[in-house]
């Protein structure tokens, strides 16, 4: 098997979030199910990345306080790319987006017009 690397979002994905920014200190339970599989892909000798706008320090810390096992924060030293703001990832993980699937204009312009995050529908 290929070794992936696997980027989640923090927020709304690792973490419980309501969708109100309240700090960079200020940050929610984890998520189980989603703790769950990242140990599952870290056994299966996966990569896991995960990214926020919050600073490198706040993920360090909140994923060794709950023993989650974590290879990159922010950024996938494997690849030098020109655009630091998106880390290279096999799988994005997020709760604010959107699959484009072929969709014509006319279908991606209603979804995302109609789209709600999970924890507001």
């Amino acid at each position: 098997m290929k070794t992936k690397t696997f980027a989640f979002d923090f927020d709304g994905v690792l973490s419980e979030y309501d969708g109100v920014f309240r700090g960079d200190e200020h940050v929610g339970k984890p998520l189980v199910e989603v703790v769950k599989a990242i140990k599952i892909l870290k056994k299966q000798g996966h990569k896991i990345l995960i990214y926020s706008t919050r600073g490198d320090d706040v993920l360090k810390k909140y994923c060794k306080q709950h023993k989650i096992p974590v290879d990159y924060f922010n950024n996938n030293p494997e690849y030098k790319t020109g655009n630091p703001g998106k880390p290279v990832a096999s799988v994005y993980v997020d709760d604010r987006a959107l699959l484009y699937k072929g969709q014509n204009a006319e279908e991606l312009v209603k979804e995302l017009n109609d789209f709600k995050v999970y924890y507001k529908k």
